[in-house]
């Protein structure tokens, strides 16, 4: 179609449609209160100092959706942007912050208001998908991305390389076709360590999707290949790898199995923690609904001389006291390890 009728179908979709549409670009964007800003509660594994060669990442879906998906969020994105800036001046703010559904100008704004140094921001377009399982204009099938990625990366840690896919042609089902969703690749120099690749993705939600759930795991399918083809281009490279995101992947079988069969021996940083009887405490019950959840996930690689180890967890962005949320998911940080294969191998033989 030409631009003008591009521009006709465009105030169509947003007059009958985008409310709807725009609310499963995250899978699911209940409506919220935004709690009173409570005091930044520091739990242990924040407040420890960061050792030499450790990296803290926090994920984060922040619901930072355009109108109509969702309104009135400029104020717990502002109070987002302030925990972290909080965490900084206490010295336990995450070296690395992965966020999604940061579409809005205020969910960007929140690398200024941390104070981080550097933000990446993932892929801004997808062409026009000509969807081969077939296509519904007014799920957005059949158009360009109408908005980006919504993925960003936040680092204290200067940046060596970046690399953005979105998902290919008619890797997308229904209403999440509007956004360009994708795979950020962030390569950063971390002191002690050197070289390694943070990544960032948000994949097709199922129910919110809008349509059929055969054709959404079709489309969840097709995503989780296109990671796998990444996944295995990336272990060719030296440096170990941390990947982390919104994988709308829930307690779905098929989900599951599409996802573990592309992962490999990515480790999952939270059963391993958990394995390791190291989730406990006060914020139990947060960890337990992540992982009850299954969406908010983080995923972690051994590069080839360096071997990478969750070690401890926290929830800076879990249920407030009252017990309202600043989004519709829980913000966790895993803090990891990354030891030299020489050094271990040294302390082994001494």
């Amino acid at each position: 179609m030409d631009d003008r009728q591009q521009g006709k179908w465009r105030r169509k979709f947003s007059r009958r449609w985008g409310r709807t549409a725009l609310l499963s670009v995250g899978g699911l964007a209940l409506a919220s209160t935004v709690p009173p800003q409570r005091p930044v509660e520091a739990h242990p594994a924040a407040i420890a100092p960061i050792g030499f060669g450790e990296l803290a990442v926090l994920t984060y879906n922040v619901k930072g959706l355009p109108w109509p998906a969702a309104s009135g969020r400029e104020q717990a994105l502002a109070r987002i942007g302030e925990r972290l800036a909080a965490l900084r001046r206490m010295g336990a703010q995450p070296g690395v912050v992965i966020l999604q559904e940061a579409f809005t100008p205020e969910a960007k704004a929140i690398a200024k208001a941390a104070g981080y140094a550097w933000q990446v921001l993932g892929p801004s377009a997808r062409p026009r998908p000509g969807n081969p399982v077939g296509g519904n204009w007014y799920f957005g099938e059949t158009q360009a991305a109408m908005l980006d990625s919504g993925l960003a990366v936040l680092s204290d840690h200067p940046v060596l390389r970046i690399e953005r896919a979105a998902f290919p042609v008619g890797a997308c089902a229904g209403f999440d076709c509007i956004a360009a969703k994708g795979v950020l690749l962030v390569t950063i120099d971390l002191p002690g360590t050197g070289p390694v690749t943070v990544a960032a993705t948000h994949f097709n939600s199922r129910k919110a999707s809008g349509v059929a759930f055969a054709r959404a795991n079709a489309a969840y399918a097709r995503q989780a290949a296109f990671l796998g083809d990444i996944l295995r281009r990336q272990k060719s490279l030296p440096e170990p790898l941390i990947l982390a995101g919104d994988f709308n992947r829930g307690d779905r079988p098929a989900r599951i199995a599409a996802l573990s069969g592309v992962l490999g021996k990515h480790n999952d940083a939270l059963e391993s923690l958990a394995d390791a009887g190291l989730l406990e405490g006060p914020q139990l019950a947060d960890f337990a609904t992540i992982r009850r959840r299954g969406r908010d996930l983080q995923f972690a690689s051994d590069g080839r001389n360096v071997q990478v180890e969750p070690v401890a967890a926290h929830v800076p962005f879990g249920t407030e006291p009252d017990g309202t949320m600043l989004s519709d998911h829980l913000g966790f940080v895993v803090r990891y390890r990354l030891t030299p294969r020489t050094l271990r191998f040294a302390a082994r033989t001494r």
